[in-house]
């Protein structure tokens, strides 16, 4: 997409300074809520541009593309509505939602200039990198930078007191080896940028959290895919060579961490056949899968409501379940899988969209491959690594992971089209 020429002030402020914007979501991550300031601020920005502009930027490839992943996840939450089990928090999500389509319009504007690209890249890699090295920080001396400690042998890190460190650094991996790729071909020795792999890994796992752990797995598969077609020469042996050098130093350290150890041990009962064990590996989330399972026959057209299967969750539980000794009115939060939080929620209407989402997804992220559009393929790989269908960590329609989604969405049309034409290579 070419830069856009106008005589508002106030569009050319965000195409020269709109980036900064966009870069600040990562930087207010680790904060509570924080990252919903910058992202609120895209949103108000792409109504301001477009009652400026005009719909000329609705109507292009990219932004059409961008309502219809829109409406195949926001129609469903719309049918759930009228017979949500508890409107409001329905509802809220509903409305709530309604801002994304403006942070991706803001988005086009500000990343229209193909030189804010690379350094909005190079943002995102300098606070993963922060957070990284203070999560080591935090391994091996108990605490991080701001004293903050690890929570039950688990790597908080900036996000104390919550333990959603893995899940947010999980999906990013594929955008923050797309900047260490890059930063590799600048130099002889550039390859040791590649040594960033172990830390990178490493917490991750001392993250402590199963659903992170196959979220990364998904990611670096897809950026290994992504690195193998856009590679002319594919040296594969290279990538080998590295990652051997990387695993068996790495493997080694961690065998002989004890957390870790008593994590890997616990995530064997996956595999024993044994109800209690798999139950226990997978963090008690059997009894809300059978419960998910139970309601959405109940409700299997347009689902209970997005956020409402914490309340429709006592009547399909057993008698002596664990949640309902904690609080006999309400279960957790949401059924811990993407596939089933759809399915329960907005029913086999949310389902059809949520697949038919991410099925243009991929068919976008693999044209951006196929296209080695260097900025679209690693920001689709990361979205669909967070939004995958068995990820069991943050719920789908929470705030969290939608303004995260909906965060990489953004820079992801705005970069899609563009590189479409004349590819992005570094």
């Amino acid at each position: 997409m070419p830069r856009i020429v106008s005589d508002s002030r106030f569009t050319n402020a965000v195409q020269n300074y709109g980036w900064w914007l966009i870069a600040a979501f990562v930087i207010a991550m680790p904060f509570g809520k924080g990252f919903e300031v910058p992202l609120a601020l895209m949103a108000i920005g792409g109504m301001v541009l477009l009652a400026k502009e005009g719909i000329s930027r609705v109507n292009s490839g990219n932004m059409r593309w961008a309502l219809i992943l829109f409406a195949c996840i926001w129609l469903p939450i719309l049918t759930s509505m009228p017979d949500a089990v508890m409107f409001e928090p329905t509802a809220s999500t509903a409305l709530a939602f309604m801002r994304f389509p403006f942070a991706v319009l803001f988005a086009v504007y500000a990343l229209a200039n193909p030189d804010h690209r690379p350094k909005l890249f190079t943002a995102i890699f300098a606070m993963f990198s922060i957070v990284i090295a203070d999560g080591l920080l935090q391994a091996v001396t108990g605490k991080n930078i701001i004293g903050s400690p690890m929570i039950a042998d688990r790597l908080s890190g900036l996000f104390y007191p919550k333990l959603t460190m893995g899940l947010w650094i999980a999906p990013f991996g594929a955008i923050y080896f797309e900047k260490v790729r890059q930063l590799a071909k600048t130099s002889r020795y550039g390859w040791a940028y590649w040594l960033l792999l172990a830390p990178y890994t490493a917490v991750v796992l001392l993250s402590g959290s199963r659903a992170s752990w196959a979220i990364y797995a998904v990611s670096m598969a897809g950026f290994a895919i992504y690195l193998y077609m856009t590679n002319p020469q594919r040296s594969i042996k290279k990538y080998v060579v590295i990652l051997l050098l990387l695993a068996i130093p790495m493997g080694i350290a961690l065998d002989h961490y004890s957390p870790f150890k008593k994590k890997i041990e616990a995530t064997e009962g996956l595999f024993s056949g044994d109800y209690d064990k798999v139950n226990a590996a997978t963090s008690i989330r059997l009894p809300i899968w059978v419960v998910a399972l139970k309601m959405s026959k109940d409700h299997l057209i347009n689902g209970v409501g997005p956020r409402g299967f914490r309340y429709a969750y006592p009547p399909y539980a057993e008698k002596d379940d664990f949640f309902l000794k904690m609080r006999s009115d309400m279960g957790p939060n949401h059924p811990h899988q993407i596939f089933l939080e759809v399915l329960v929620e907005t029913g086999i209407i949310g389902v059809v969209g949520y697949f038919l989402f991410l099925g243009f997804l991929v068919r976008l992220t693999w044209q951006a491959i196929r296209a080695h559009n260097n900025y679209a393929a690693p920001v689709g790989i990361a979205v669909f690594a967070a939004i995958m269908p068995i990820n069991a960590g943050i719920a789908f329609y929470a705030s969290v992971l939608s303004a995260m989604t909906w965060w990489m969405l953004a820079i992801f049309f705005a970069v899609l089209m563009t590189d479409k034409q004349k590819p992005a290579i570094d």
